[in-house]
């Protein structure tokens, strides 16, 4: 099992990689910080997490649209690779 620094680490160069609000890197390391315990406790199924991932956007006001096929199809990519931080795959 991996430390819980570990997956925190793994979760937030998951944010760092997708910037959804384009802070850029230096920025994106504090900006998201504050949705990582969202994402954690969302961590139990992929239901729980894609619909915690659609309320963080929202709050963001990116622009997010669930019934835009892309943006779906973006946030369930984005989904899986905070799966993967979660169990140490990648």
């Amino acid at each position: 099992m991996m430390s819980e620094k570990k997956t925190i680490e793994r979760i937030n160069q998951v944010w760092l990689d997708w910037d959804p609000i384009g802070v850029g890197e230096e920025l994106a390391r504090n900006e998201y910080n504050s949705y990582i315990p969202h994402i954690l406790q969302s961590s139990q199924s992929k239901e729980q997490l894609m619909k915690c991932l659609e309320n963080i956007l929202n709050k963001m006001e990116v622009g997010f649209n669930p019934k835009d096929k892309k943006h779906m199809t973006d946030l369930q990519t984005i989904c899986i690779k905070f799966i993967q931080a979660f169990q140490g795959t990648e």
